[in-house]
């Protein structure tokens, strides 16, 4: 009984100690840990309370800012990995250190891939300029001997052959057979985020070289270096997994994308790698230096040629091999470029489109619905 009063005394102590941590230590807004804006107190209005949205709201708050919050998610994670689950947080915990986010594919995603390449098929055909599409499978499906046994990936493959298939005035890059070749040789995308590597990256940008009747410019011309060796992406961030081992990054440079007159949002940088992002969690933000509207990039080819990058994220690391080919490269992100792409290529003369996205994201971007 005495035995019990003490641990009884022991954990109220250490509850009382964190509610008052919680009130007392300063509150964080962004969690590098998990890459994002922290929920902020939410402002009271009766009606909100009532329906329960209040509630719900305050509650995700708490939850958010709840005091030594990283270490809580680290400890969950451990103990449903220790009883033998795959997943957290809607990311299965696969084999070889690989982590994989779930991928549905729904008759709403059916519809909102329809809608994307009917724009996509209708901005070639206004234009009138070379227009490339290249739609990239994800790890999960890439890598799907790695998913826990009682995982079945979709088949990617398969959408992205649909989707070809409804753009008759599109030159389509099917990337599929290339990634499987060299799948098992080398790591083409990362382990603990959504992204590839360089690697991965080179052989997108091979197979578009061939489909853009250009020659590419070879790895051994190049020379690779090891920026970080401590990268933990998005799907980290998410699952939480304790000791998961860290990514590497490697790039490979020359003096061409090492020293360019790149405009960011009207920010103006030399070089498309910003080295100031791999002391962030955020590290993939060292190619591109992140998400931006509109990013022109001016190298030192001296061909004439320039070419419109329509993209998300994946176009980010792909960029130190693009920049070999053309004087001039211009990325449009249509999430916060809104203006009409076909009156940005008159008005810039550009030569060649390469719309560049990966499965994932293309089923659920709701930007690129407004390309016209």
């Amino acid at each position: 009984m005495k035995k019990s009063k003490i641990f009884f005394l022991i954990f109220i102590t250490i509850w009382l100690v964190l509610i008052i941590l919680n009130f007392v230590l300063p509150k964080v807004v962004f969690s590098e840990q998990e890459n994002r804006y922290l929920a902020r107190i939410p402002e009271f209005h009766f009606d909100d309370l009532v329906s329960g949205k209040y509630s719900e709201d305050l509650d995700t708050y708490i939850n958010d800012h709840f005091v030594f919050r990283d270490f809580w998610l680290k400890l969950n994670s451990f103990v449903q990995l220790s009883i033998g689950k795959t997943e957290n947080n809607g990311v299965y915990i696969g084999k070889g250190g690989y982590l994989f986010e779930k991928f549905e594919y729904t008759e709403t995603e059916k519809e909102n891939l329809k809608i994307a390449t009917n724009a996509i098929n209708n901005f070639a055909l206004k234009t009138q300029i070379p227009t490339y599409f290249l739609l990239a499978p994800n790890s999960i499906y890439i890598n799907q001997d790695k998913l826990p046994d009682y995982v079945e990936a979709v088949n990617q493959n398969t959408i992205i052959n649909e989707v070809y298939a409804d753009c008759p005035n599109v030159q389509t890059i099917d990337t599929v057979p290339i990634l499987e070749a060299n799948k098992n040789t080398t790591q083409l995308y990362f382990k603990t985020d959504h992204h590839m590597t360089s690697e991965g990256a080179y052989l997108l940008y091979q197979t578009f070289c061939q489909t853009a009747n250009i020659i590419p410019v070879q790895l051994s011309e190049l020379t690779k270096e090891t920026v970080s060796t401590d990268f933990l992406g998005t799907f980290d961030s998410k699952a939480q997994v304790a000791w998961q081992e860290p990514d590497k990054i490697t790039v490979y440079k020359n003096i061409v994308n090492t020293n360019v007159l790149g405009d960011y949002d009207g920010k103006e940088y030399n070089s498309i790698f910003n080295p100031e992002y791999l002391t962030k969690k955020d590290k993939y933000s060292y190619f591109l230096n992140g998400n931006h509207a509109k990013v022109v990039i001016k190298t030192q080819v001296n061909n004439g040629k320039k070419l419109l990058v329509v993209k998300d994220s994946y176009s980010h690391i792909m960029a130190q091999f693009l920049c070999q080919n053309y004087e001039e490269i211009h990325f449009l992100d249509p999430r916060y470029y809104n203006l009409a792409l076909s009156d940005y290529c008159s008005e810039n003369n550009i030569d060649e489109t390469l719309f560049l996205y990966n499965v994932s994201n293309l089923v659920s971007d709701v930007g690129i619905r407004n390309v016209r």
